[in-house]
C-alpha cells in the first residue's frame, strides 16, 4: 500500500467515512478559528498607531484609527457569535450524528464477522475500539486538523509581512523551527510507539472491569472478591504507570523543542538590536518584530501538543480500520433463499486455528420436520456442528445446506431467521421482559408476546411480577431463576417461528419441575419443526427420529433408539454407564 492509499484510508475513517460532510466541519471550524484570532491582529495595529507619535515627533495623536479598531472588534465580536454557534452545533450534533453513523455501520460489520473473530477480541477491547477510540478521533475532527491548519496559515501570513519590511529579521524570526521540528518528529514516534502498548492495556483493564462485574456473585460464593480485586488494582496500576511512561515519552522530547523556540525570542531580541544599531531596521520595527515573535512561537508550541495527539489517533486509526477490514463471511452471488427446511451435511470438515481439524469429514441428512441428536464425550464435536449450521464460523472443505441451497449462498439475515436457538447458558439483556422476548420478532405485539409465553409456560411466573411483563431483568437475567430465564428463551424462540430448531442442553440442570415445565414449552417449540438437539443425557433423546453418536470429530454410528441399542456399540456403552449412574445414593 503506497502512502496515497494509506492517506486515502486515515483520512476515510477520521471523516467517519463521509468526507463531504466532514469538509463542512473543517471549515465552519477553521472560519471560527480565524474569527477568533482577528483580536491579535488588531492588538497588534493599536499598537503601531499608539507607539507611531512617540516614535516620530512629526506624526500628530490621531483617536480616529482606535475607533475604528473598536468598531472592528464589535464586528468581530458579533460575526464570532454567530460563527461559533454554528460550528459549536456542527461538532456537538454533527460530529455526533456522523459518528453515530460510523458505529451503526460498524455494528452492521459486526454482525457479518465469524464467531471466531469474537472468540479472540474479547468485550474490553470490542468496547474501547467502539468508545475511547472514536472519542479520540472525534478529538482530532474537532481540534487538531482545524487547529493545525491555522497555525500554518497564521505562520505563513507572517512569514509573507515580515519579508517585506525586512528579510534578515524574518529569517532570525523563523531561523529556530526547523531546529524544534526534529524534537517534534522524534516525540512523536516516542509517542506512538508507547500508545500500542497503552491501548493494550486499556482494553485489558475494560476487560477486567467488564469479568469482576460480571463474575461478582461467584467470586462472593467463594469469598474470592479482595483477591479477584487485587488483579483488578493491578491492572489500574498498570494503565496509570504506562500512561505516565507515554507522557514522559513525548512531554520530555517535546519541551526541548519549546526551549529552542523560547531562545529564537532571544535570538530575535539579540539580532534586532545589533540591526538596529546599524540602522538598518527602525525602533518602531524592532518593538513590532519582538511581539510578532511571541505571536509566531505560540502557535508553534501548540502544535507540538497536536502532533503527540496525532501520534495516540493514528493508534486508534489503526485498530479502527483493522477492524473494518476484518474478512467477513462471504455470500455466493446471487443469494439465494429456500422455504425448506431439510439439512444436509456432506464431508465436512472444519478447523478452529486452521490447522487441526475438530470435524473430520461429516455426512448426515435431516429430512424436513423431523429430529436428530447429537451425542457423545465431551469434545466430540456436538456443539461445533450445530454451530456451523448457523455459520458462526465457515467450514474447511465440504458443503451444508439447508432446504437444498448452500448456507454460504445465503445472507445471514436469511439464514438465521430459519433457525431458532436454545441454549443450556441463557442470556437475557438489561430490559424489560417483554423486550427480552420480541427479540424472536421485533415487531411482535403484545398480544404475541403473550401468546408465546402461555405456550413456553412462562406467563403465570411474568404476571406474578411487580410489574409483569414490564418488570426490568438484571444484566444476564441475574434477577431470575435458572428455569425462568430458560423458559423465556424459548418463549423467545417460540415467537420467531423459525422452520429449524436447535437445542442445546436446553433442559441440563434443571429441577425435576423446571424440567417439567420446560420440557413442555420445548414440545411446543418444536411442532412441525427440523430440529437439531445436542444431549448428554440419552434419555432426553430417546424418541429422535435419528440419533448421531459422535466420537473425537467422526461419526461412529447413527440411528434410532432401538437400532444403537441393539448394534451394541458406542451408543450402547453410554446409554448402560448412563442407568448406572442414574441409580446411585449415598451410603
Amino acid at each position: 500500500m503506497n502512502k496515497r492509499e494509506k492517506f486515502a484510508k486515515w483520512w476515510n475513517i477520521i471523516t467517519y467515512g463521509d468526507s463531504g460532510k466532514y469538509a463542512k466541519f473543517i471549515a465552519w471550524l477553521f472560519l471560527d478559528s480565524f474569527v477568533a484570532s482577528i483580536p491579535s491582529s488588531v492588538l497588534m495595529v493599536a499598537v503601531y498607531y499608539l507607539l507611531a507619535p512617540i516614535l516620530d515627533s512629526t506624526k500628530a495623536y490621531d483617536q480616529k484609527p482606535f475607533w475604528v479598531l473598536v468598531g472592528i472588534l464589535l464586528v468581530q465580536t458579533i460575526c464570532y457569535a454567530a460563527v461559533r454557534r454554528k460550528s459549536y452545533l456542527d461538532i456537538c450534533v454533527g460530529h455526533v450524528s456522523a459518528q453515530q453513523s460510523d458505529k451503526l455501520r460498524l455494528g452492521d460489520k459486526l454482525k457479518t464477522l465469524p464467531m471466531g473473530y469474537f472468540a479472540t477480541h474479547d468485550a474490553g477491547e470490542l468496547s474501547t475500539l467502539m468508545m475511547r477510540n472514536y472519542e479520540e478521533i472525534e478529538n482530532l475532527s474537532s481540534s487538531v486538523v482545524a487547529n493545525g491548519a491555522v497555525i500554518v496559515i497564521r505562520l505563513l501570513i507572517a512569514l509573507i509581512v515580515l519579508s517585506i519590511f525586512n528579510a534578515k529579521m524574518t529569517l532570525a524570526m523563523f531561523i529556530v523551527i526547523p531546529l524544534a521540528i526534529p524534537f517534534a518528529v522524534i516525540s512523536y514516534k516516542r509517542v506512538a510507539h508507547t500508545s500500542a502498548e497503552l491501548i493494550a492495556i486499556q482494553q485489558q483493564t475494560a476487560a477486567n472491569v467488564i469479568e469482576y462485574a460480571g463474575g461478582i456473585t461467584t467470586l462472593q460464593a467463594y469469598d474470592r472478591t479482595g483477591s479477584a480485586f487485587e488483579g483488578l488494582k493491578n491492572s489500574f496500576a498498570r494503565l496509570r504507570d504506562d500512561s505516565k511512561r507515554q507522557e514522559k515519552a513525548g512531554g520530555a522530547v517535546s519541551m526541548y523543542g519549546r526551549a529552542i523556540l523560547f531562545l529564537g525570542i532571544a535570538i530575535v531580541m539579540g539580532f534586532g538590536a545589533y540591526l538596529l544599531s546599524m540602522g538598518e531596521i527602525t525602533p518602531f520595527f524592532y518593538i513590532m518584530c519582538l511581539l510578532a515573535a511571541l505571536q509566531v512561537y505560540e502557535p508553534i508550541m501548540q502544535l507540538f501538543v497536536l502532533v503527540i495527539s496525532m501520534a495516540r489517533i493514528n493508534q486508534c486509526v489503526e485498530k479502527l480500520s483493522a477492524l473494518k477490514e476484518e474478512k467477513a463471511l462471504d455470500v455466493t452471488e446471487p443469494a439465494q433463499t429456500t422455504e425448506h427446511s431439510d439439512i444436509s451435511f456432506k464431508y465436512v470438515r472444519f478447523a478452529y486455528d486452521g490447522k487441526e481439524e475438530v470435524i473430520k469429514g461429516i455426512t448426515f441428512e435431516i429430512p424436513e420436520r423431523r429430529s436428530a441428536a447429537l451425542v457423545g464425550t465431551s469434545g466430540s464435536g456436538k456443539t461445533t456442528i450445530a454451530r456451523l449450521l448457523a455459520r458462526f464460523w465457515d467450514i474447511k472443505s465440504g458443503e451444508i445446506k439447508i432446504g437444498g441451497v448452500p448456507i454460504t449462498a445465503m445472507t445471514q439475515e436469511h439464514l438465521l431467521s430459519k433457525i431458532s436457538m436454545v441454549f443450556q447458558d441463557v442470556y437475557l439483556f438489561k430490559d424489560t421482559i417483554e423486550e427480552n422476548i420480541r427479540l424472536g420478532k421485533p415487531d411482535a405485539t403484545h398480544e404475541e408476546i403473550i401468546a408465546a409465553a402461555k405456550a413456553a409456560a412462562c406467563h403465570d411466573f411474568i404476571i406474578s411480577l411487580p410489574d409483569g411483563y414490564d418488570t426490568t431483568v438484571g444484566e444476564g437475567g441475574s434477577t431470575l431463576s435458572g428455569g425462568e430465564k430458560q423458559r423465556i428463551s424459548i418463549a423467545r424462540a417460540i415467537l420467531s417461528d423459525a422452520p429449524i430448531v436447535f437445542l442445546d442442553e436446553a433442559t441440563a440442570s434443571l429441577d425435576p419441575e423446571n424440567e417439567v415445565l420446560i420440557q413442555r414449552a420445548i414440545d411446543e417449540l418444536v411442532k412441525n419443526k427440523t430440529v437439531l438437539v445436542i444431549a448428554h443425557r440419552l434419555q432426553s433423546v430417546m424418541n429422535a427420529d435419528k440419533i448421531i453418536v459422535l466420537d473425537d470429530g467422526r461419526i461412529a454410528e447413527e440411528g434410532t433408539h432401538s437400532q444403537l441399542l441393539s448394534k451394541g456399540g458406542r451408543y450402547a456403552a453410554l446409554w448402560e454407564d448412563q442407568q448406572k449412574a442414574g441409580s446411585w445414593k449415598l451410603s
